[in-house]
């Protein structure tokens, strides 16, 4: 995984980046609604800190600005029910209207 990501930082914020971007919030979002365990939620949280890591590399500030307001967030714990599911599905559903604004306003920059 690690080497698709390097090819991607070397273009960074190219329509290929959000597109993946766009793409890996959408799971995010899937994947924390369908969570049931806390081995899910480390998962989870797992993969979070790789967007993190891939967002501030192509210098998507905004974008890592919320997944570190994810990351803050989601503290994975076994034995007990997580106290912040809500906070988390917010701060996905920011990261998600975030990235496809950015989108939707670097398509239109292209057509001018």
């Amino acid at each position: 995984m690690k080497s698709s990501c390097s090819s991607i930082v070397a273009m960074p914020q190219s329509e290929a980046d959000r597109k993946e971007i766009l793409n890996e919030i959408e799971a995010l979002c899937i994947m924390h609604q369908k969570i049931t365990q806390s081995s899910e939620c480390r998962d989870f949280n797992h993969r979070a800190a790789l967007l993190l890591e891939r967002l501030e590399d192509a210098r998507f500030n905004r974008l890592a600005d919320r997944a570190m307001d994810l990351l803050a967030c989601c503290n994975p714990k076994d034995l007990s029910q997580c106290g912040s599911v809500q906070r988390a599905r917010e701060v996905l559903e920011r990261m998600r209207k975030l990235a496809a604004e950015d989108q939707k306003n670097n398509s239109e920059a292209n057509l001018v």
